[in-house]
């Protein structure tokens, strides 16, 4: 009896790990039903970064002022003409060179992540989420452009960045943010890249000349389609935005585009030319 029972055990706790719902997302199939992961823009989010924005204000007893945002991310855009320059981020007394400015940098962007992130204080993104990519001295100012680390690869689009002008005495002049939330993706490609070679020989594309021409380019070599490594692509689709893996492929010598493939499904999802025209 007891062994018929142990086996019945035995049998129910295999049966339950193969009930549905309990296949693993880092499957194939689990990937596919939830790729690609999106960020949603809603009633709430706006709520959140504009109260957020509020404090903001209160805290640096400024006046009531709109502030432009990014859509979906509700991160700013540019900070409001009228508070430019009205805002030290300079709060210890003595000397203020390059090391203070970057140490001040870090306490501001830790104090007021909830705004420059567009999430709330406790999820939204800090220092260690962030890199210091460029910092430079161009006299009465410095420029500073931060960018964020907590994706496997490097984001396209300008997404990701965190970008600040400060006066030599700390004013912050400007700045602007295309942070985005930390998502769940794929850690590899699921397409093979050498497929695209034979996806995109022979391709045509068109361009207008600058005397408003119409001309076309077609590919006809290997040589001159050239894949690069995985990126993440934020892609808008009304009111969210997907966040896709991808290959960048350029396209052309002097005349070239930049095709953008995803490296899960294969769906093509953008060209953009590389040239003015």
């Amino acid at each position: 009896m007891k062994k018929v029972s142990s086996i019945l055990f035995i049998a129910l706790l295999l049966a339950s790990c193969a009930a549905p719902g309990q296949v693993s997302v880092n499957t194939p199939q689990g990937q596919a039903n939830s790729y690609p992961p999106v960020i949603e823009d809603s009633p709430a989010r706006e709520q959140a970064a504009r109260q957020a924005w509020t404090r903001f204000l209160a805290e640096w007893r400024l006046p009531e002022t709109a502030l432009d945002m990014m859509p979906v991310t509700h991160t700013p855009r540019a900070l409001p003409t009228g508070i430019a320059g009205r805002i030290n981020i300079n709060t210890r007394p003595g000397k203020f060179g390059e090391i203070e400015m970057k140490e001040a940098l870090r306490l501001f962007i830790d104090r007021f992540r909830d705004v420059l992130s567009g999430l709330e204080k406790n999820v939204a993104l800090g220092p260690r989420d962030l890199s210091l990519i460029t910092f430079t001295n161009e006299g009465n100012f410095y420029r500073a452009t931060f960018r964020q680390v907590n994706y496997p690869v490097r984001l396209a689009e300008n997404y990701g960045e965190l970008r600040f002008v400060i006066g030599r005495n700390g004013e912050l002049m400007q700045w602007s943010s295309s942070l985005l939330p930390d998502v769940s993706l794929p850690a590899r490609a699921e397409i093979n890249p050498d497929s695209l070679y034979d996806k995109l020989l022979n391709r045509e594309f068109t361009y207008t000349t600058i005397a408003g021409r119409p001309q076309s380019f077609r590919v006809t070599n290997r040589d001159e389609i050239r894949i690069g490594g995985l990126i993440v692509y934020p892609k808008m689709n009304g009111n969210r935005l997907e966040i896709r893996l991808a290959f960048p492929v350029t396209i052309g010598t002097s005349l070239a585009w930049t095709v953008y493939v995803d490296a899960i499904n294969g769906e093509e999802l953008d060209v953009k030319q590389n040239f003015a025209s």
